[in-house]
């Protein structure tokens, strides 16, 4: 039977549910750690936590959420363990990195290792357990994470000296992805820059570099593709067999508004679904269930991934989808069926 693995254990792919492909439930910037303004207490966030994932769970069935937060971004596994405890909903981590070029990604010690040496820590992360603080857990990644692009919603990545918008960093780190998957057989989950879909089409490029390194596209899954949406694109990725993650539903991340956003989003969903690719698609909203961050300023306001309801997708972008012809069915396969799919092993 397949199996997905959460940070609790292996559960069967038919018992996930609902399920959002591309969450973080405590986002933190490298660096806040060493920060008076960002003291947390660790029950008080896991509580808090645990409480809006149970909704999600009680009132709309969400009962699996993955967990995209790679190590540098503040990934904490005994966070995600007890708030699977004390929700009762499933939790999957990963194990990756985020991107060089957004100043974030690849810390300097990953910066030196061999393609082979990061590809064993990927390994031992999904099948051994996370390490946290300089010690190992009990808890493993369920899922990789691969990703490429700068973080400016001004202008594209930069350039590279062979044409594509990949760092030097973040084409070794996705060979060992690659290298990762075809050992382990789990999913890819990968972060692109929406900027950059105007002057390129960034998931074909990373599933080019995922592919050159053996990786099985139809275990990718692409994520922001959405943000700026045109069809050409996401069917272009499509036919190379990945998946396609509408990972900003009710989030207005680079657009103007979150209703603008829904409707174009929505229609190139209903699209992609009349050309055949139903079973390509997955969704999720890239949501901070908690942020480790100083207090509210017009500097550092709140961002508007801490701020969409648990339950919008139903309340208001389903909603949506049905008056296009997008039903319950349709629904069910892109957040049930789909994902249970992908993420089992």
């Amino acid at each position: 039977m397949p199996a997905i693995r959460t940070v609790l254990g292996d559960i069967t792919a038919d018992t996930a549910g609902v399920t959002l492909t591309h969450e973080h439930l405590r986002y933190a910037y490298a660096g806040c750690e060493s920060d008076h303004h960002n003291v947390w207490d660790f029950d008080a966030t896991a509580h808090q936590v645990a409480e809006v994932v149970a909704k999600g769970d009680r009132e709309y069935g969400i009962h699996t959420i993955v967990d995209l937060t790679p190590a540098e971004i503040g990934r904490h596994p005994e966070l995600f363990a007890e708030v699977a405890r004390q929700s009762g909903a499933n939790v999957v981590a990963t194990t990756g990195f985020f991107p060089e070029s957004s100043g974030m990604g690849i810390p300097f010690h990953w910066r030196r290792q061999s393609i082979e040496y990061v590809a064993e820590m990927l390994v031992r992360d999904l099948t051994e357990g996370m390490v946290y603080d300089g010690k190992l857990t009990p808890y493993r990644a369920g899922i990789l994470k691969a990703s490429t692009g700068g973080l400016g919603a001004a202008q594209p990545t930069p350039v590279g000296p062979d044409g594509r918008r990949i760092g030097e960093h973040e084409r070794r780190v996705i060979k060992a992805v690659a290298i990762a998957q075809r050992k382990v057989g789990c999913a890819i989950n990968t972060h692109t820059q929406p900027m950059d879909y105007a002057v390129t089409n960034p998931g074909i490029e990373l599933l080019d570099e995922l592919e050159r390194g053996g990786a099985d596209p139809t275990r990718v899954i692409i994520g922001h593709a959405f943000v700026h949406p045109q069809l050409a694109q996401l069917r272009a990725i499509c036919e190379r067999g990945a998946c396609l993650q509408i990972d900003h539903i009710g989030i207005p991340w680079q657009n103007e508004s979150a209703g603008q956003l829904d409707e174009l989003i929505a229609n190139a969903v209903c699209a992609l679904a009349d050309l055949g690719y139903l079973d390509r698609l997955v969704f999720s909203y890239d949501r901070f269930f908690s942020h480790a961050r100083g207090p509210v300023t017009d500097d550092e306001p709140e961002q508007l991934n801490e701020l969409v309801p648990i339950g919008y997708i139903f309340d208001n972008f389903a909603v949506r989808l049905a008056e296009k012809g997008f039903g319950k069915n349709e629904l069910n396969k892109v957040l049930v069926e789909n994902p249970a799919r992908l993420l089992a092993f």
